[in-house]
């Protein structure tokens, strides 16, 4: 089964260490609990979620991959990093918490040869977990 999360105009990120004291409510609802510092990634256009799930030695898998495009120099210098997406209705979710295992992230330039095509920075992130991606209730 797969689920694509379209629309996502806001992508922040924190380093999972200041997570601690979220609540889960299940495996795929989370509360923040109180306001926490997420620095915003600065978009080209939308970003999008992919959601898979696969049952391997009778458990449950759920790979998500964030994908986003940015201007921005962007590093991610060793630090473990969780993710904060926003869709345009208002609806945000949560990619990774303070907890093995972390969310991986990637980045790649891109420098295309046609003129109308996207140049910058692309950003993935992918979390292999046990629990879903995360809905974060008020």
């Amino acid at each position: 089964m797969t689920q694509l999360l379209q629309n996502i105009n806001r992508v922040e990120f924190i380093e999972t260490r200041y997570l601690n004291g979220i609540v889960l409510l299940s495996d795929h609802e989370v509360s923040l609990q109180y306001w926490r510092n997420f620095t915003e990634l600065c978009l080209v256009g939308l970003a999008s979620v992919e959601v898979s799930q696969n049952i391997e030695n009778n458990s449950r898998l759920t790979t998500v991959k964030l994908t986003a495009q940015t201007t921005a120099d962007f590093n991610v210098d060793h630090r473990r990093l969780a993710w904060r997406v926003t869709t345009v209705e208002g609806n945000q979710y949560l990619i990774g918490c303070n907890e093995q295992p972390f969310p991986v992230t990637t980045v790649a330039d891109n420098f295309p040869d046609k003129t109308t095509e996207r140049s910058g920075k692309t950003v993935t992130v992918n979390w292999q977990t046990s629990l879903d991606l995360l809905k974060i209730m008020a």
